[in-house]
Order: structure tokens, then C-alpha cells, then sequence
């Protein structure tokens, strides 16, 4: 007579599935951080990128600045001119 005994399973043996709950978990916590890491590096190139659009005249501004610091009148030239022309004159 044939036992099927090795087929049955022993109700009080337990499977060991330590590793694989480990790997699982690992592995979800690195695709959580790398999910945040993505996440923040994005949202910081986005900041930066409306702080540039924001501010992309600014360069324009301050060389207007300089700009009227240096300004002369055409009065200003005349009287210039005139000054450096009379000397030679003299």
C-alpha cells in the first residue's frame, strides 16, 4: 500500500519567508526614496527655473543703471567740446 505522505503538507511546518519580507521591504524603501529624491530635485529645478524667468531682466536693469550714472546732455557735450576746443584756440 501507497502512502501519499509526500505530497501532504505538515499543517505545523512553517514556510521561512524571512528574507523575501526583508527584500520586499527594502526594496519599497528604496523606491520611496528615490521616488522623494526625484520628487524634490524636481520641484527644486522648477523653483529655479521661475526664479529665472522671474528675474531674467535683471542683468538689463542694472546696465541701464550704470548707464544713466554716465549719461551727458547734449548741453553737457557742447560745453565740453567748447572747453577743450578753446585752449588750443588760445
Amino acid at each position: 500500500m501507497h502512502y501519499k505522505t509526500s505530497h501532504m503538507k505538515n499543517p505545523f511546518h512553517k514556510e521561512n519567508n524571512t528574507g523575501i519580507i526583508v527584500g520586499a521591504i527594502v526594496a519599497g524603501a528604496l523606491a520611496a526614496g528615490a521616488g522623494i529624491w526625484f520628487y524634490l530635485r524636481g520641484k527644486r529645478a522648477a523653483e529655479a527655473e521661475a526664479y529665472r524667468h522671474e528675474h531674467a531682466l535683471d542683468y538689463l536693469k542694472n546696465k541701464q543703471k550704470k548707464k544713466k550714472k554716465h549719461n551727458t546732455g547734449l548741453d553737457e557735450l557742447e560745453d565740453i567740446v567748447q572747453h577743450q576746443q578753446a585752449p588750443h584756440e588760445a
